[in-house]
C-alpha cells in the first residue's frame, strides 16, 4: 500500500488539544464521506475538546488532502451525510435540556458547491438518520422521536421537495432497513431484499410487491442489497448463516454470479476492498479481479480507528489512526489515505 499521512498540527489555524495531544484529537468525527479520491469530507464535532458544549465541524479537502477548509453549522454534531450527484446533504443534531429534560433537535442542510456554501432546508424536534437521496428533491430517512432518553418512536418518511416536507410511510417487513438493505430503483420505487426475494415498494402508491425470487444457491441466503460504486448496478450478497466469508455476489440486472471467498466489501468496477479490524494489527484486503485473487496487508505502523472509515474509487481508504513508530514528531493521531500500489 501507498500511504499518505496528514498531520493536522500543520494545518494553518489548528492547535494541539490541551497543549499536548495532536490537533486531530480535538474532534469526534462520525463519518468520512467521499465524492471521489480527491474530494472528501470529515463530518462530526469538537466534542472531544468540548463534550458539554460541542460545535459541529465539517472539514473538507478538494485536492487529496493537500489543503483543508473547516466550517461549522452551529451547536451540536454532524451525525451523517449523503452525496447524490454533487449535492451533499448533512444532518446537524443537537441535544438540549429544557426544564431538566433532554430533547433532541435536528436540521438538514445541503451544499451544492462541495461545502463552499450551505443552505438549511428544515428543522425537526427529532433525530434524523439513514438519509438516502435519489436526487436533489427525492429521498427517504428515518425519524426518531425521543420520549425519554434513548426511548421513543421510529418511523420512515420520504420527501419530494428536497427535504422541506416529509411524508410518513410504513413497510410491513422486518427486513427493510434503508442503511444496509435498501436502494432507489426509480424516483418513486425502492428495492430491498427479504426472504431471498427482491421486493419493491412504491412510495406514492404504497404498493409492496415481490419482483422475483432470487437464484440463491442451496444453503445460502440473500442478505443486503448494494450497488457498484462505479456503475451503480444493484448487487446482492448471497452468504451462509455460519460463514460470512464465503458466498456470492449477484448482479441483479445482469443475472451474474461472482464467487467470493473473503466476504463482501466495497465494490468499484472490478475492484473489491475491505478493512479488517484485528489484534494486534488490523489489515486491508483488496482484489482487482472481483475476488478471484486477493492481496492483504497488515497495518503495522499505526492503529486505525474502525469508525469512521471512508472509501473511494480503485481501493482508496481514509482513516483516523494512532501512529506509534518513528520520532516523537512523527507519532500521534493522524489522518491517513491508503491506496494499493500500482
Amino acid at each position: 500500500m501507498d500511504w499518505k499521512i496528514i498531520d493536522f498540527n500543520k494545518i494553518p489555524g489548528e492547535k494541539p488539544f490541551n497543549t499536548y495531544f495532536d490537533a486531530l484529537s480535538r474532534y469526534k468525527f462520525n463519518q468520512i464521506i467521499t465524492y471521489n479520491k480527491d474530494i472528501f469530507f470529515l463530518l462530526g464535532s469538537d466534542g472531544a475538546e468540548n463534550p458539554d458544549n460541542e460545535n459541529s465541524i465539517i472539514y473538507r479537502s478538494l485536492d487529496f488532502g493537500k489543503t483543508f477548509h473547516k466550517t461549522t453549522l452551529g451547536k451540536g454534531k454532524i451525525s451523517e451525510g449523503y452525496f447524490t450527484g454533487k449535492n451533499l446533504f448533512v444532518v446537524l443534531e443537537d441535544r438540549n435540556y429544557v426544564d431538566g429534560l433532554s430533547q433532541i433537535s435536528s436540521s438538514l442542510f445541503i451544499s451544492k458547491d462541495f461545502g463552499e456554501t450551505w443552505l438549511e432546508i428544515g428543522g425537526f424536534d427529532e433525530s434524523v438518520s439513514r438519509i438516502n437521496f435519489y436526487s436533489e428533491k427525492i429521498g427517504i430517512a428515518s425519524f426518531f422521536k425521543e420520549v425519554k432518553y434513548g426511548e421513543g418512536k421510529e418511523e420512515y418518511r420520504y420527501t419530494i421537495d428536497g427535504g422541506k416536507t416529509w411524508i410518513t410511510f410504513e413497510i410491513n417487513n422486518e427486513d427493510f432497513d434503508p442503511s444496509t438493505n435498501c436502494m432507489f430503483r426509480t424516483n418513486s420505487v425502492i428495492w430491498f431484499i427479504s426472504d431471498n426475494s427482491l421486493i419493491s415498494y412504491n412510495l406514492i402508491t404504497k404498493e409492496l410487491k415481490t419482483e422475483r425470487k432470487l437464484p440463491v444457491p442451496q444453503g445460502m441466503k440473500a442478505d443486503v442489497i448494494d450497488k457498484d460504486g462505479k456503475t451503480g448496478n444493484p448487487i446482492s450478497f448471497f452468504g451462509y448463516d455460519d460463514n460470512d466469508e464465503k458466498g456470492e455476489m449477484y448482479y441483479i440486472l445482469e443475472d451474474k454470479h461472482v464467487a467470493i471467498n473473503n466476504g463482501f466489501g466495497y465494490v468499484y468496477g472490478n475492484f473489491m476492498y475491505k478493512f479488517i479490524e484485528g489484534k494486534p494489527y488490523s489489515s486491508y484486503m483488496w482484489s482487482e479481479n472481483l475476488g478471484k485473487t486477493w492481496q492483504i496487508e497488515n497495518m503495522e505502523d499505526f492503529f486505525p480507528d474502525p469508525i469512521p472509515i471512508g472509501y473511494s474509487q480503485d481501493g482508496y481508504i481514509y482513516m483516523i489512526v494512532a501512529m506509534f513508530k518513528g520520532s516523537e514528531e512523527e507519532r500521534g493521531t493522524r489522518l491517513v489515505i491508503g491506496h494499493p500500489k500500482k
